[in-house]
C-alpha cells in the first residue's frame, strides 16, 4: 500500500490534464481520440499530478459510495459499500453490505478522537464476539495512507489499475468529452490482466488460473468523471468476457455522493454492548477470524 498514493497520483492527473482544454469546449464535444487523445494527455501531464490525492484521498466532509459486482460463469459476488468521512479531527465510518446475502454485512467505525475504532458486526460474523460492537486499537496505516481506508478503497484500486495500464501503454486511453455543467468524461480500455493485477477485485486462485492470457488483453471499458472543479465525481469499471470456456462480467463503481456530517456517523451504544480487543494482538486475532468467516 505504501506506493499506491504515487501511483494514483497519476492516473487522475492525466485525466485533470484534459481539463485545462475540455472546459473550454461545449458540452458533448469531444477532444482527440486514440494516438492524439495519448499525446495530448503526456504533454499535460505534470502539471496536474498532485490532483489525484486531493480528489480521492483527501477530499474531506463527503459521503461515497462503492459497488462490485464479478461473475464467473455461474459464481458471483455483489456488494456495496457506503461511507462518509467528516469533521476534524476527521471520524470516519464505511458500511458494507453483500447484495448476494443481507445477513453478510459489518460496519467499520473510526472517531476522530481517541486512539481506538469500532466494528459493529453483521449476523455473518455474530461468532466474533459476545456483543454486537467490538473496539480495538486504531489502525496505523488508516490514519497516514489514505488509500487503506476502506472507504475509497474501491476508487483506488480502480485508479491504479488505470494509472499502471496508463504507464504500460499511452494507447488504453479512447477519449475525452465536456459534459453539461463543465464536467468532464475520459474514456479508457484497461485490459482485464491489470484488472486483476491490481487487485480491483482479489480473486481465487481457481477463477485465476483458469484466466487464459488471451482474456488478459480483453478490455475493461473504464470511465472517469470529473465536477467543473476537478474533483474526481465517478469511476466505473464495466466488462463482458469470453474465454477457455468461461465467462465473466464485471462491474464496479465508485462515486462520491454528497456532503458528510456528523449525523452520519454511529452512535455508539452502551459499554455492555462493546467487546474490547486491548492491543494488536487481540486485533490481529479478530481480523484472521474475520478474513476466515469473510473467505478471503
Amino acid at each position: 500500500m505504501n506506493k499506491r498514493p504515487t501511483i494514483i497520483l497519476c492516473v487522475l492527473g492525466a485525466v485533470l490534464a484534459l481539463t485545462t482544454a475540455c472546459g473550454q469546449a461545449r458540452a458533448g464535444n469531444a477532444v482527440p481520440k486514440g494516438d492524439d487523445a495519448a499525446a495530448y494527455v503526456g504533454t499535460k501531464f505534470e502539471a496536474a499530478m498532485n490532483k489525484l490525492q486531493d480528489t480521492i484521498g483527501d477530499q474531506r466532509d463527503v459521503t461515497s459510495e462503492s459497488g462490485a459486482y464479478f461473475r464467473f460463469d455461474e459464481q458471483y459476488i455483489r456488494s456495496t459499500i457506503s461511507s462518509a468521512r467528516a469533521g476534524s479531527p476527521e471520524s470516519r465510518v464505511s458500511r458494507h453490505r453483500s447484495q448476494k446475502n443481507p445477513d453478510d454485512s459489518i460496519d467499520w467505525y473510526t472517531p476522530g478522537d481517541g486512539t481506538v475504532e469500532y466494528a459493529y458486526l453483521g449476523p455473518v460474523y455474530k461468532s466474533l464476539a459476545p456483543t454486537p460492537w467490538v473496539s480495538m486499537p486504531k489502525s496505523e496505516a488508516g490514519l497516514t495512507i489514505p488509500c487503506a481506508w476502506s472507504g475509497i478503497i474501491t476508487a483506488c484500486k480502480m485508479a491504479d489499475a488505470i494509472a499502471v495500464s496508463y504507464n504500460a501503454d499511452k494507447k488504453i486511453v479512447k477519449g475525452a468529452k465536456s459534459l453539461p455543467e463543465n464536467r468532464i468524461e475520459l474514456t479508457a480500455a484497461v485490459p482485464f490482466g491489470k484488472f486483476i493485477e491490481r487487485r480491483v477485485e482479489v480473486l481465487p486462485s481457481k477463477i485465476t488460473g483458469a484466466i487464459t492470457d488471451e482474456m488478459k488483453k480483453a478490455p475493461v471499458l473504464t470511465t472517469v468523471s470529473l465536477n467543473a472543479d476537478g474533483t474526481l465525481n465517478q469511476i466505473v469499471m464495466d466488462a463482458k468476457i469470453e474465454g477457455g470456456g468461461h465467462k465473466i462480467e464485471l462491474r464496479y463503481d465508485f462515486r462520491f455522493t454528497g456532503k458528510a456530517t456528523a449525523q452520519d456517523m454511529p452512535k455508539l451504544p452502551d459499554a455492555s454492548q462493546i467487546t474490547v480487543l486491548p492491543d494488536k494482538a487481540a486485533k490481529d486475532d479478530f481480523n484472521r477470524r474475520f478474513a476466515e468467516l469473510k473467505g478471503v
